[in-house]
């Protein structure tokens, strides 16, 4: 009978393609936020003011976060119906509903497709890496999964391009349309997974709490939440300081396009070095704990000496630029390790569920984030001061990474 299992290589590109899709659906808003919101808060009786835009705009992040947390439901979906499968419809969702957000006549109608969009794209993670973990040989399934993320950055960096070449001629709306493209990833898919590669009974979410789970469960989600907190309280504003900034100071609106594009490839290129380096840097460290240390306090270094220092303090537009891959490096690149840990803190009936529920949880209290800046830019009048005081996040994490299990050179779990 012939043999119907992907090829490791099909396994990787698939869910490779899949992450740096929704990486690239996902940013697209970081680069047009001050555009968009020109547009859509007048239209929805609201001055578009620079403070305003950075609260709105902290809003409308934190609208896309709690839709990505409420997409733990694809985890238990994976285990129940298959990876490729459930695989294949986030995808759908998610590049429908970025391709939506361009159609969006007000501020309301804008949100709920962010929302839209943030619950297909916290999906695509939840069944793509345990597809990856679970039929790639063990000796390949650490290097394979700490690339893996690599697909993020490269989404963001191809998102980059694009506002850069094509940016001003496309306008803030054509970028989104734009992001319907990923839905011809499952045609790929499909016929890469003949059939499900996984099918179980359905697994019991309440499982993940049972006194033998619980504290990994809690551990990785709270680990996870302060990562994601950080994350899009630093690494995704990048390209908003500068367009701010240079708005500010009398530079044309296509030539802060541009130069906010800059700074998001700037972050990205690091944030890719670190998820290539990934699977040897967790080899040299021989701990998953230790690594997820020197990332954490990394990020808290990074994201000071850039945003409070270098644009905050100094008002130093290169010294920033030279120091945002340093910060993409620790801030982005730390998750090239999670795609490594974390489903090896599952069984295999649970991988999903539990992947999908730590990442869910992250994303649910790191929707804070985002707001908080706002907020704090709001009442501080500083974006990089309200970016800086919120990097103390990784810091208050470092005690759920020493309460997650240390799974280093061990075989994953049945």
């Amino acid at each position: 009978m012939q043999d119907l299992r992907p090829t490791a290589q099909k396994v990787f590109w698939a869910t490779w393609l899949g992450w740096m899709l929704d990486g690239f659906d996902a940013s697209i808003y970081a680069y047009v936020l001050v555009s968009a919101l020109k547009e859509l808060l007048p239209a929805s009786g609201i001055a578009a003011s620079q403070s305003n835009i950075g609260f709105y705009g902290g809003l409308l992040f934190s609208c896309f976060m709690v839709g990505w947390a409420c997409s733990m439901y694809w985890g238990w979906a994976a285990d129940r119906y298959g990876r490729a499968p459930v695989l294949c419809m986030t995808v759908l969702v998610y590049s429908t509903f970025t391709a939506a957000s361009g159609l969006a006549t007000g501020v309301t109608m804008f949100a709920v497709f962010r929302f839209l969009t943030g619950f297909g794209i916290g999906g695509e993670w939840s069944a793509g890496t345990p597809l990856l973990h679970e039929t790639v040989p063990e000796q390949q399934r650490v290097r394979l999964a700490g690339w893996l993320h690599s697909a993020a950055p490269t989404g963001l960096l191809l998102a980059a391009l694009l506002v850069f070449l094509a940016g001003d001629a496309l306008g803030w709306r054509g970028l989104f349309i734009v992001g319907i493209l990923p839905a011809l990833l499952v045609l790929f898919v499909r016929r890469a997974f003949p059939k499900p590669v996984h099918r179980r009974s359905p697994p019991s979410f309440t499982s993940l709490f049972a006194v033998d789970q619980r504290k990994t469960t809690w551990a990785a989600a709270l680990m996870l939440s302060c990562a994601i907190f950080g994350l899009w309280s630093s690494n995704f504003w990048a390209p908003a300081v500068v367009a701010i900034k240079l708005t500010a100071n009398g530079t044309a609106p296509a030539r802060s396009l541009e130069l906010g594009a800059l700074a998001g490839i700037a972050t990205n290129c690091g944030a890719l070095v670190a998820c290539l380096l990934m699977p040897w840097i967790t080899t040299y460290l021989a701990s998953r704990r230790l690594t997820g240390f020197v990332f954490f306090l990394g990020s808290t270094v990074s994201v000071v000496t850039c945003y409070g220092l270098a644009i905050g303090y100094l008002d130093s537009l290169p010294l920033f630029f030279l120091l945002l891959p340093l910060v993409g490096f620790f801030t982005n690149g730390m998750f090239g390790l999670f795609t490594i840990w974390l489903p090896e803190m599952f069984p295999s009936a649970l991988r999903g569920s539990g992947s999908g529920f730590a990442f869910s949880l992250g994303r649910l209290l790191g929707a804070v984030g985002p707001a908080a800046i706002g907020m704090i830019a709001g009442t501080t009048g500083s974006l990089p001061l309200a970016i800086s005081l919120l990097a103390a996040i990784y810091v208050v994490g470092l005690p759920f990474i020493a309460l997650s299990p240390e799974t280093s050179g061990r075989p994953l779990p049945a």
